[in-house]
């Protein structure tokens, strides 16, 4: 097997055509059960699969994503239909219970191979993308695979490492230099605009993902320090969740917002599995390392049904 130090996503981008351990036959389970059971998604970047979990229960994976993915290289997400994203160079669409992709954004219009790194969706199933490759973050329509509705170029010098967006459609993009580590910044775009506003927020290292809770919080992750931070509207002053962590390149909220998952991983890798924390406190309430090896990297964390 082999083993990488922290990304910056560019490196698994283009590994991930060529390398990565063979994953195990699936975890046979029916995973076409009620819309409202909770599944987590875990994307392993060794194991070349995504582990599917049924939470809040501590067990193992139910089932395996094999079909398309190869390496995961990016971000995982989930929209409003519960269909997963899973980014393996290409971004591979998968509804939910479905083992096979029903749908496959190439990014033709962008520079190849796309080096895909944070990704998010629309209220309405727009799909935004942080082209690491291209400095940019491109957002397509549902379903539109041949040419971006909209492209959003981060600042002289930078690159785009993560993107989110929230209820009233405004993007937010995490950049930074393309060298990792180098200071993350985060800025707002206006729904539909490529004019952004940089919030003052300063990050050791920029990371793979970006998200908007309901209340307009800002969620990201301080790497190199280990700490999750939760910036309140206007302000760059946030609240951290640290409790136990030594890495946090990916997280997610279930639907309900109170609990937070967070792939627990430092920069040099050897990963503590997924740590969950009551969200409001802060406080670490569980664990999550049944089929994720130590050795493996976790790229992307993904819960199922998204807050409305």
């Amino acid at each position: 097997m082999i083993r990488l130090s922290f990304w910056p996503p560019v490196v698994l981008l283009m590994l991930g055509t060529f390398i990565g351990a063979q994953a195990a036959g699936p975890v046979k389970s029916d995973l076409t059960g009620a819309s409202n059971t909770s599944l987590l998604y875990v994307g392993l970047f060794n194991g070349q699969t995504v582990n599917v979990y049924r939470v809040p229960q501590n067990e193992g994976p139910i089932q395996q994503i094999l079909d398309g993915v190869s390496n995961i290289t990016g971000d995982l997400a989930v929209d409003k239909s519960q269909r997963l994203y899973a980014t393996s160079n290409a971004v591979m669409v998968y509804p939910r219970g479905g083992l096979v992709p029903a749908l496959r954004y190439n990014f033709a219009d962008q520079h190849q191979p796309p080096l895909v790194a944070g990704t998010a969706i629309g209220s309405d199933g727009t799909l935004y993308t942080a082209m690491y490759g291209d400095g940019l973050v491109a957002a397509y329509l549902r379903g539109t695979q041949q040419r971006a509705s909209l492209t959003i170029p981060t600042p002289s010098g930078t690159t785009a490492w993560a993107v989110a967006v929230d209820a009233q459609d405004n993007v937010y993009i995490e950049y930074a230099a393309a060298p990792y580590p180098s200071t993350g910044h985060i800025e707002k775009c206006a729904p539909g605009s490529t004019q952004c506003t940089d919030l003052g927020i300063t990050l050791n290292a920029a990371g793979n993902h970006l998200a908007v809770d309901l209340q307009g919080n800002l969620i990201a992750c301080d790497q190199l320090a280990a700490k999750i931070e939760i910036f309140p509207p206007g302000s760059n002053q946030p609240r951290v969740i640290s409790q136990g962590l030594v890495g946090c390149p990916n997280f997610a909220l279930n639907a309900s917002e109170d609990l937070l998952y967070v792939a627990n991983q430092p920069h040099d890798g050897n990963n503590h599995g997924v740590s969950i924390f009551d969200y409001a406190s802060g406080a670490l309430v569980g664990s999550i390392t049944a089929g994720i090896p130590s050795d493996d990297l976790i790229i992307g964390v993904a819960l199922s049904p998204v807050a409305h």
